[in-house]
């Protein structure tokens, strides 16, 4: 993405840079980097970062073409909610988690190739260990996800709560979200 300075000129990231600014305010958090997809022409935009000091927001050019200033500020102060309320700190333990998890199917999956590799008899205790780390490291991966998706779903919910609550305005982030449903599976809010 490509900075958006305080100096910029363009109207549509003064614009952009003033929705951000708002609701570092209203939200309380420090007004992080500001980044313009501009190759983008989805509607969509995101937050990144471990806390709120360092955290940086990112938008599309679609989003800043098609959305207006109000429908941009719901979709700002909805990313605001995640920084807040420490999604992307989640999302990475969670990340974190579902590898090791990972890891633990791969060394399954490297014991078990060693063991056929080796035909002597001390092969079939590395067999089974292998088999059952295998077994406990996808059943795991498999809940892991369902248990991140449905954690990602109650935080998008959060999210989209506290926007209404920074911007006080329910119809900018409800209009941006049918522009999102409207434009299809290039657009999503996250």
């Amino acid at each position: 993405g490509t900075l958006v300075t305080p100096d910029t000129t363009d109207p549509l990231r003064r614009r952009l840079r003033h929705v951000v600014e708002e609701m570092a305010i209203a939200s309380g958090v420090p007004v992080p980097e500001i980044y313009l997809l501009e190759q983008e022409a989805g509607i969509n935009a995101f937050a990144a970062g471990y806390t709120p000091a360092d955290a940086a927001v990112a938008v599309t050019q679609g989003a800043l073409e098609t959305l207006s200033r109000a429908e941009l500020q719901g979709v700002i102060a909805h990313e605001f909610g995640h920084i807040l309320n420490g999604d992307m700190r989640l999302n990475i333990r969670l990340m974190g988690v579902l590898f090791g998890i990972l890891v633990l199917a791969l060394l399954g999956r490297f014991l078990l190739s060693s063991a056929r590799l080796s035909a002597r008899r001390d092969g079939r205790g590395v067999l089974a260990i292998g088999l059952a780390l295998v077994a406990v490291g996808y059943v795991g991966l498999f809940f892991g996800r369902l248990i991140q998706a449905s954690v990602s779903r109650q935080r998008e919910f959060l999210a989209d709560a506290s926007a209404v609550r920074f911007t006080r305005e329910p119809s900018g982030i409800a209009g941006a979200l049918k522009k999102i449903g409207a434009a299809g599976s290039g657009s999503v809010l996250t």
